[in-house]
């Protein structure tokens, strides 16, 4: 199965269960496993599971990979704690904490922030040199942040041209387009220079190909 494929699958499954009115899409769920084989990440921290789309994404890309990740998160919410139980097949290979400042010696190649309300700055003690951050969906206060934390960072939102399927929560005939993310590389390597480049030119295009669609 492509990444592709695996996001699509997920994401349709998670589409149908409760509380699935805030989950990443399916284009956020793809980009996060581009990322994770465009550079080899090993190490992941999230922040807010929610009711698990994005680990179990993971968790099954790691094993159709027979790539060994370690996967660490945080949730306090009661529904989604319960939720996490049920929704995640490989829900024991999950380090789950309730708060981020419970996680001892421990830096990771990849953040990714997922409804997460908590203050943002405890994240630079579990930043590797290069690690690299995620913020999934349009969450422009908790992106601001972590380019202020990191201000020699690279910055850019993620898009794409594909519109909400009729299986999302909430869908309508005038339907959105599918949401992104913001991916922020705080000290970045040449090979995460020429990927955020990439990814700027694609964004510029993806912005120009939506306003002429909307005019």
């Amino acid at each position: 199965m492509r990444n592709r494929d695996l996001a699509v699958h997920n994401y349709k499954r998670f589409c149908a269960l409760d509380g699935s009115d805030y989950i990443a899409s399916e284009f956020a769920l793809e980009t996060i496993l581009k990322i994770i084989k465009k550079f080899n990440v090993n190490t992941i921290l999230e922040l807010g599971l929610g009711i698990g789309s994005i680990s179990d994404t993971v968790l099954k890309y790691s094993k159709k990979d027979n790539k060994k990740i370690s996967y660490v998160g945080t949730e306090k919410n009661e529904f989604c704690l319960n939720a996490l139980k049920k929704n995640i097949i490989d829900y024991d290979d999950i380090e789950l904490y309730a708060e981020l400042n419970q996680i001892k010696n421990n830096k990771f190649d990849l953040i990714i922030i997922d409804g997460y309300d908590d203050t943002l700055i405890e994240i630079v003690a579990f930043c590797k040199k290069n690690t690299i951050i995620f913020i999934e969906g349009d969450r422009k206060g908790q992106t601001e942040t972590v380019r202020e934390i990191f201000p020699k960072s690279k910055y850019v939102n993620v898009i794409s041209l594909n519109k909400n399927k009729p299986y999302v929560h909430g869908y309508s005939p005038t339907s959105h387009y599918v949401g992104g993310g913001q991916l922020i590389f705080t000290k970045p390597t040449f090979k995460m220079n020429i990927f955020w480049f990439l990814q700027k030119s694609i964004t510029y295009v993806k912005n120009k190909i939506r306003i002429f669609k909307s005019a």
